[in-house]
């Protein structure tokens, strides 16, 4: 039997479709266990530890290997294989997950910080911070409880921390250093926090307070996010620096019965995670990202009353089936085990699906994949631009700032058409052609010219510099680092040194609009093509069309003709160049077709 069958059918058992069982699940009665493996009562004011919890009947081990649980920090045998050795090329990647893998694209450009290194100018966030600021969209377990060596951070039976065992010095340890981002006084008190244990209810409970847990989580608060996520807490919070909530104080009271009952859990918990629940934590990054929505307006499977798991169903370890896209690399050995357009609708997996009929030519599914044509376009504004050199903080432009409704013309809006559509950029991936948001990413980075590889500098060194003054050439409002006279002010900056007395950067270059910047041997700036300064490409999967919307619903002329708008739409490039202005190719050049192709594909005379 394939992985696929076996996949489809576990699904079947552990998350059967509404037909077959009711979303109210038949739980034995739930007795709430403290992280001292004690029961607990409505008068006590601890918080409950999951893993004490859930983990007498359930194979909580198990469970938390499922790969949102781990993020790259183990495999699918539960080895850990996070690693400072992980990717020779690039040595800032540690692993293939979110856990430790470096995406350019950040809200502040930061990297999980080695295990082992070698000075704090290397340190940029540590575990800790990690779970603190990136835990609020992680259901706990992994790398929220234990370290890069399988130790716990913090040992509530023996008091001890992770470390303390070895005798190894935590400053320079990633998981337990103090420093996070140069700041020394963020600090790392696991034993205060406690550890991110799994949080079953983050799936199973319908109403999961989800945004009121990633504020425990930002207040230090790690071991009461479950507590606080079924709604048993009464909370004081404020607003950290970049304006989200966190807990200041936390107050366990499990006679609050507004979300959870503590007494009748068993009888709330949902075997079928609600789809809300799926959402709560996809919505952030999916829709600031790629615009993705999810309603029946928007994607025609939703339209139809599908539901997330039935195309992400999970196995009893807990993965859910995933596609193959371009950016995810987690648990690569999953790609493909949820059925594809092909399979349901061409191979007849799913018998409700509708069979396509197309009167084109067969070439067209081999050279294009299906939701490049029927993810025509998106119409909630995203993520285009993330500029990290002109502050040393993160200025990011949305969709709107330099694309339109019109695809031949981002400058120019069509009466009549909602304001927000923007269209995607195309690639090549797979042999077949696919649909992108293109993001452009500005950033200061060390260049090794041995290996043509370039480290992006950490924004906390470029915060702490005396910066040139800069112009604000496009008339926006925004100053931005973009002509030569202000790139080479800033490169001959860079080449001091930071708070620990370490060079910023040995070889400091900026990366913009598909160019490296740097200084020759002159001291006059050049520019060369590399391609680690070439837009992002993120895979558009979602937000699914039919019908008259879909490209080529029209006929052979909408998209083979001198105003095709497959074509010849509009890719931003680069923000502003060295004057200022806009810097846009068209959808055939990203694609690599030539002049002469073009004018045959647009059907010229």
């Amino acid at each position: 039997m394939s992985f696929l069958a076996i996949f489809s059918t576990l699904s079947l058992l552990l998350f059967p479709t509404a037909s077959l069982l009711s979303q109210n699940s038949i739980h034995k009665k739930i007795i709430l266990y403290g992280f001292d493996g004690n029961p607990l009562t409505l008068e006590r004011h601890v918080p409950y530890s999951p893993k004490k919890t859930c983990g007498g009947c359930h194979d909580y081990n198990q469970i938390t290997n499922g790969y949102h649980f781990q993020q790259g920090r183990t495999d699918g045998t539960r080895k850990i294989v996070i690693s400072d050795t992980f990717d020779p090329k690039y040595p800032w990647n540690l692993s293939t997950g979110m856990y430790g893998k470096y995406w350019i694209a950040s809200m502040n450009l930061s990297r999980l910080a080695k295990k082992v290194n070698q000075n704090l100018s290397e340190i940029d966030h540590s575990s800790f911070s990690f779970v603190q600021n990136c835990g609020g969209c992680h259901p706990g377990g992994g790398w929220g409880e234990y370290d890069r060596k399988g130790q716990l951070y913090y040992d509530e039976k023996s008091k001890k921390l992770g470390y303390q065992d070895s005798g190894e010095s935590p400053s320079l340890d990633g998981d337990y250093t103090s420093l996070n981002h140069g700041n020394a006084n963020d600090g790392a008190p696991w034993d205060q926090s406690g550890v991110s244990e799994a949080d079953c209810l983050i799936c199973h409970l319908k109403g999961y307070q989800w945004k009121e847990r990633g504020a425990t989580l930002r207040g230090k608060f790690f071991k009461y996010g479950p507590t606080v996520g079924a709604g048993w807490v009464n909370m004081k919070l404020s607003q950290d620096e970049s304006g989200n909530l966190k807990a200041d104080e936390v107050t366990v009271n499990y006679t609050k019965k507004e979300v959870a009952d503590f007494e009748n859990l068993h009888l709330q918990i949902v075997r079928i995670p609600p789809e809300e629940n799926c959402w709560s934590c996809h919505a952030v990054a999916d829709g600031t990202r790629r615009g993705r929505q999810w309603s029946p307006e928007t994607d025609i499977h939703k339209a139809k009353g599908l539901h997330c798991i039935d195309c992400h169903p999970g196995n009893k370890e807990h993965h859910f089936a995933k596609g193959d896209t371009l950016q995810e690399s987690v648990r690569n050995d999953l790609n493909n085990s949820m059925h594809s357009c092909e399979d349901c609708h061409y191979r007849g997996k799913d018998k409700k699906a509708p069979q396509y009929r197309h009167p084109f030519s067969p070439r067209h599914l081999k050279r294009i994949a299906c939701q490049t044509c029927h993810i025509p376009f998106q119409n909630a504004m995203a993520d285009l631009i993330y500029e990290y050199a002109s502050t040393g903080g993160t200025i990011i432009y949305d969709t709107s700032k330099f694309l339109s409704n019109d695809p031949l013309d981002p400058k120019k809006s069509i009466p009549g058409v909602d304001s927000h559509i923007w269209y995607p950029a195309m690639t090549r991936w797979k042999g077949r052609i696919i649909p992108v948001k293109s993001l452009a990413v500005i950033y200061w980075g060390d260049f090794d010219p041995k290996t043509n590889v370039v480290k992006a500098i950490s924004l906390w060194k470029i915060k702490e510099l005396k910066k040139p003054s800069l112009r604000d050439d496009n008339r926006d409002g925004i100053p931005e680092v973009n002509s030569i006279d202000e790139i080479k002010a800033f490169l001959k900056v860079l080449k001091g040194k930071d708070k620990f007395g370490n060079p910023i950067a040995t070889h400091p270059v900026l990366m913009k609009g598909g160019f490296l910047y740097q200084l020759n041997k002159k001291g006059e700036v050049e520019k060369i093509k590399h391609d680690q300064a070439e837009v992002l490409n993120i895979s558009l999967s979602h937000n699914v069309r039919s019908g008259p919307e879909v490209i080529g619903a029209k006929g052979c002329r909408e998209c083979h003709s001198k105003n095709s708008s497959f074509f010849l739409r509009k890719v931003l490039i680069d923000p502003y160049d060295e004057r200022g202005k806009s810097v846009y190719i068209e959808n055939w050049e990203r694609l690599g077709i030539d002049k002469e192709k073009l004018r045959r594909l647009l059907m010229d005379p």
